[in-house]
């Protein structure tokens, strides 16, 4: 361990290239192997029992931007953990009673087969052929089911600014932000360098604690005001000016606007057609079995 150390403080300073990571690592892990005892001439770096380490598993879980330092101490991580990890399964070996290992060895195999079923239906789903969705096929459903599609929380669509009190043109901005069409969107990116903050996305539900959290100075009477009543507002405080326009507002057990869960119902259609998918192969699988006497069952 002292030879690890005095190798980490010459080497504290420098960064591993990925044209030098391998010198670096070869010469960490003799030194590693001459401090564990183990001969390294087969491209190993550690032995328990008669299972052992090489060189390649370890630089492989090394990333190539890391120090010298922290690539050694990482090694020498890997290294220690791996031979933990070992040891712990001996012991579990001799430890555990033959019941208690058939039983392991079964959710083993029952973890195996069902991550292989996964990574399968998850490759022969990505075929499904029925996976465009329309909008109409989204507002059908939205149609059908939007009493389950209920607020958790409150959400407004609005806008607002935030000026310096000092502005030149203060009075066109407030002209233009309340009347806010397409030249005004035009005039509001030209200007937005001036603005000390800003949110003009107003055709987009957003959450109403966090689009009012930006403006501090309002109290807790005024934004509900604001928001219940879709007002034009402006608030000054010692350091700015800010203007506020909210266009609508939903309040929380509300039902939700189709625009504000439209991603939301498209993937859930989307994962049943997923699932309707898989059933019906599941169903072929059985049928073709029955068809070619490969599966029977038994009365």
């Amino acid at each position: 361990m002292k030879v690890i150390l005095t190798t980490l403080q010459s080497l504290r300073n420098l960064l591993i290239t990925q044209d030098s990571l391998q010198k670096y690592i070869v010469l960490l892990l003799f030194i590693i192997s001459c401090n564990y005892n183990i001969k390294n001439n087969d491209g190993y770096v550690a032995r328990l029992g008669d299972d052992f380490l090489s060189i390649d598993e370890v630089k492989n879980q090394i990333p190539n931007n890391l120090t010298t330092e922290d690539s050694l101490k990482m090694a020498n991580k890997i290294i220690e953990e791996w031979a933990t990890s070992k040891l712990l399964i001996l012991n579990a070996q001799i430890n555990l009673t033959e019941t208690e290992r058939i039983e392991i060895e079964s959710k083993s195999e029952k973890y195996r087969e069902n991550l292989i079923i996964s990574e399968y239906k998850n490759k022969i789903s990505n075929n499904n052929p029925d996976t465009l969705i329309s909008k109409n096929e989204i507002e059908l459903f939205f149609n059908a089911n939007n009493e389950n599609f209920k607020l958790y929380e409150e959400i407004i669509k609005g806008r607002y600014i935030k000026l310096n009190i000092n502005a030149f043109n203060i009075d066109e901005i407030k002209r233009r932000f309340r009347r806010y069409n397409v030249s005004d969107k035009y005039f509001f990116d030209s200007i937005s360098i001036q603005l000390l903050n800003y949110y003009l996305n107003d055709s987009t539900w957003t959450n109403k604690k966090l689009f009012f959290k930006k403006i501090p100075s309002l109290e807790t009477d005024e934004i509900e005001r604001i928001s219940k009543n879709n007002l034009f507002y402006v608030k000054q405080d010692s350091l700015a000016l800010y203007l506020i326009n909210i266009n609508n507002y939903k309040k929380a057990n509300d039902y939700a606007p189709l625009d504000y869960i439209y991603s939301r119902i498209k993937d859930v259609i989307i994962n049943k057609k997923r699932i309707d998918y898989l059933n019906k192969i599941d169903k072929e699988l059985i049928g073709d079995a029955i068809i070619n006497n490969l599966y029977e069952r038994f009365d």
